[in-house]
């Protein structure tokens, strides 16, 4: 994408944090925004801040995790405009616990919002902006679902989901005029855990948990500014870069377990195999390559 000034951009979780630090570097070019999130108030305070400096704003208040609440995106879309940029970027913390005593409601609420969330943002939306081309899809992970630190198992593992989702559909989309990009943030100083705390179904954390939340609340608080990272992502958009890595301290965990990986390659468990076919795998999926090279082989 060469411009973004005149293009429709949706983005959900845009009350505060990350979303709303997308909205303000689009609507600084142009821009015509949709705004989402479970947060009526909030909301509306983000939308009269950017109509404030000139935007051209609509908003819808909805659930992410409830794929019947997308109705409401998509009439809001085909009354204020075909959605060129699809920002699918609301996220929930996992909080604390042991894996094994997890309650299993926040699991699933957990991968509702940060994995599941996606397919419904899809489903509503990319084949209109597969069929009109010139969009863009961008999808929020994290570092942490790409190396772990000793954190949320939930938290962790449904943004390990999410990067997942985002490789196998920049496969998918190679032969689109669709492009794609993974936001990967580190440490953000947004309001994540508050959220987290104040939206998870059940009670709340006691103990050990709970002391690991309020913690975890004072180290986000001293993480990288919502508003670097959004005017990263405009940038990412504009250059058509589908990595979109804003912490390089992260590169060093990463770097060490990549190389753990690859030293625990080794000769073959049966011998007398000739290796898997990948040139039969990717003809049998109708494909010409895949990561790296898929985008490469589509053009």
């Amino acid at each position: 994408m060469t411009a973004i000034e005149g293009k429709t951009c949706f983005i959900t979780g845009a009350a505060n944090g990350i979303g709303l630090a997308m909205a303000e570097s689009m609507a600084s070019r142009g821009a015509r925004l949709i705004l989402s999130d479970i947060d009526e108030v909030r909301l509306a305070a983000a939308a009269a801040e950017l109509e404030a400096v000139g935007a051209e704003v609509a908003t819808v208040a909805f659930n992410v995790a409830e794929e019947g609440d997308w109705d409401k995106a998509l009439k809001t879309a085909d009354a204020f405009g075909a959605v060129d940029i699809l920002c699918s970027n609301a996220g929930v913390g996992g909080g604390s616990g042991a894996f094994e005593a997890y309650d299993a409601d926040v699991w699933r609420w957990n991968y509702a919002v940060n994995a599941h969330a996606h397919l419904y943002a899809c489903r509503t939306f990319l084949g209109g902006m597969k069929e009109r081309g010139g969009a863009h899809l961008l999808i929020t992970g994290s570092m942490v679902g790409i190396t772990p630190p000793p954190v949320s198992v939930a938290y962790i593992s449904s943004k390990f989901a999410t990067v997942g989702i985002a490789m196998a559909l920049r496969n998918e989309l190679a032969d689109s005029d669709v492009a794609l990009s993974l936001l990967l943030p580190g440490m953000s100083a947004t309001n994540n855990v508050v959220t987290t705390r104040n939206l998870r179904p059940g009670g709340s954390e006691t103990g050990q948990a709970a002391e690991t939340s309020r913690a975890m609340e004072g180290v986000l608080a001293t993480g990288m500014s919502p508003d670097a990272i959004g005017e990263r992502v405009v940038q990412a958009i504009l250059g058509d870069e589908f990595y979109i890595f804003t912490h390089p301290e992260w590169k060093p965990l990463l770097e060490a377990q990549a190389d753990e990986m690859l030293a625990a390659f080794g000769a073959s468990a049966d011998p007398n195999y000739s290796g898997d076919d990948i040139e039969a795998l990717l003809a049998a999926n109708g494909a010409r390559a895949f990561g790296a090279g898929a985008k490469a082989a589509g053009k």
